[in-house]
């Protein structure tokens, strides 16, 4: 039997009320564009950067959970795979309409269909995007039919595109070695374990939201944490080879995020409530407990997408550029209006919405029981 949980009344009317507020924001980008942003010149990638790469983290929760059941055959997490399905097409066309959003012209996108550039990354980002979608949508309806052979065919596609998708995303940051802190061949793989720590955090929650078995939630919790230790250890590595390099850009930029004006979101929000906090909770071996810790993740994992996309672009290109001329669209310190704002609240709330009524819309997914990988 498929399981009858019921949307959360309260969880609806906070999103629907999201959504009625943050309207504001996607008109104003739908008539203004990027003029309707706190964008310079020199911070080409703001908010909306941001929000796209956390949504795009929270789409991962399929890579994880098709790596434990195929690959290392945990074969008791497979109920989960009707609920995660569904979190990854919903996260993934969040993420899709943040960065359309944030295009400025999202009416060109067209042009990577007719004119595709296969020698640009960004051209085979949009081809990974739409590929795990497809992928995504088919495992679906196969979990819907109760296709077995087709659910496990599709479990097995989707780990190479994921990982392809997860990765090509890290390598457009990696290949922009203008910018300090982004650059480099460790940047491709600091984006995959991100995004898998914010998925899997992710489908932790939901495990538990939705009822089902403790002991998966708090498994799935025990990989949320094994992941956060590793991007520590990632983001230590990155800052040691700043640290030793000599580079003066990087050093900048380093130290924006680490004492700058946005320090307080690296240590505070990406520090505090999301290493710590969750570290907390998923040891005190408790479904409910590895849920909250799960939560502050996804809370914190906006902050820790703004650390790596924001300060970095703080740095001048060139030295004394930033005082060469003065003009609120040549600044190189970013602030979001209060438009972007509502975007994420949009986004946000559009998310949680889809995400809350999928064991009504959807119920054969949500089946507590039996294979569905």
């Amino acid at each position: 039997m498929a399981a009858a949980v019921a949307p959360n009344r309260i969880v609806v009317i906070v999103a629907v009320g999201g959504l009625v507020l943050g309207a504001w924001g996607i008109m104003e980008a739908l008539l203004y564009g990027t003029h309707a942003t706190g964008l310079t010149s020199y911070v080409p990638w703001g908010l909306g950067v941001a929000l796209y790469l956390t949504f795009l983290g929270f789409s991962a929760g399929g890579l994880p959970l098709a790596l434990a059941t195929t690959v290392f055959e945990k074969h008791e997490y497979e109920p989960l795979a009707g609920m995660v399905a569904w979190t990854v097409v919903v996260t993934e066309l969040c993420a899709g309409l943040a960065i359309a959003l944030d295009l400025g012209h999202m009416e060109r996108m067209y042009r990577f269909l007719t004119s595709p550039a296969f020698t640009s990354p960004m051209a085979w980002m949009f081809v990974f995007f739409n590929a795990l979608l497809l992928v995504y949508f088919l495992k679906i309806w196969a979990i819907l039919k109760q296709n077995e052979n087709h659910i496990r065919l599709l479990t097995y596609a989707s780990i190479p595109i994921a990982l392809l998708f997860y990765g090509t995303n890290g390598y457009i940051f990696g290949t922009l070695t203008y910018l300090p802190i982004w650059g480099g061949p460790l940047v491709p793989f600091y984006f995959i374990v991100a995004a898998l720590m914010a998925g899997t955090a992710l489908m932790c929650f939901l495990s538990w939201a939705f009822n089902y078995a403790p002991r998966l939630t708090i498994g799935v919790g025990y990989g949320v944490l094994a992941l956060i230790l590793l991007l520590v250890l990632l983001e230590f590595l990155m800052g040691i080879t700043i640290i030793n390099a000599g580079d003066s850009a990087n050093h900048q930029a380093l130290w924006a995020i680490l004492f700058g004006r946005d320090a307080w979101v690296f240590w505070a929000l990406h520090g505090g409530v999301g290493i710590i906090l969750p570290i907390f909770f998923i040891l005190r071996r408790s479904a409910a407990m590895a849920a909250w810790g799960s939560l502050c993740v996804m809370i914190s994992f906006l902050a820790t997408r703004w650390i790596f996309v924001i300060p970095p672009q703080s740095v001048p290109p060139l030295i004394g550029l930033d005082h060469a001329f003065i003009h609120e669209r040549l600044a190189v310190h970013y602030t979001p209006l209060l438009g972007e704002w509502l975007i994420v609240l949009f986004v946000a709330s559009l998310a949680m919405l889809a995400l809350s009524l999928g064991p009504r819309l959807l119920p054969g997914l949500f089946h507590h029981g039996g294979s569905h990988v």
